[in-house]
């Protein structure tokens, strides 16, 4: 296989999920693997002044160029921690600002990702629904395959990730 796999993580211990399973399947297929992690800024239709960083949770913060490019930084150094932690080598590792769904979306078209991996926060549908879900949305707009890693797969070991012949997408 020569094409590339995206994952895109968040901090929580779902997308670290996500990111063994990603990183496996990367692996055992040669593809290249994208760990992304995207700084979610408000849609600017929707008249919003603030955003969210990984690993920030609590009230959202003041929209400033400063404070963007500061997180967006500190969200690097993160990103680099859990890749580290989780003796991924080899990984190209990216930190980008926008709509977390969109963003991931539009990295996989721009590296012509055979398939996005994310995990699932479990939230139930009635959660989701009202919230919204960077999966769910995900699945509505990505041109490739998006694997939802659920709760649970991982933790039985390697051996309860599911395998497949011949690469992705045969």
């Amino acid at each position: 296989m020569k094409g590339s796999i995206v994952c895109g993580i968040d901090g929580s211990l779902d997308s670290r999920r996500a990111l063994r399973v990603a990183s496996t399947y990367a692996q055992e297929l040669g593809a290249k693997l994208i760990v992304a992690n995207v700084v979610a800024v408000p849609d600017p239709v929707v008249p919003s002044y603030s955003y969210a960083a990984m690993g920030r949770p609590g009230m959202p913060r003041p929209l400033t160029s400063n404070r963007m490019e500061a997180d967006l930084h500190g969200a690097k150094a993160r990103l680099e921690r859990i890749v580290a932690e989780a003796e991924v080598e080899g990984a190209e590792l990216r930190t980008m600002l926008g709509l977390p769904a969109e963003r991931l979306a539009e990295l996989a078209d721009e590296e012509e990702a055979d398939l996005i991996v994310v995990g699932s926060r479990g939230r139930g549908a009635f959660r989701a629904a009202f919230l919204g879900s960077v999966s769910n949305s995900l699945i509505g707009i990505a041109r490739c395959p998006v694997l939802v890693v659920p709760r649970g797969v991982t933790e039985a070991g390697p051996s309860a990730i599911p395998h497949q012949t011949g690469g992705i997408g045969t």
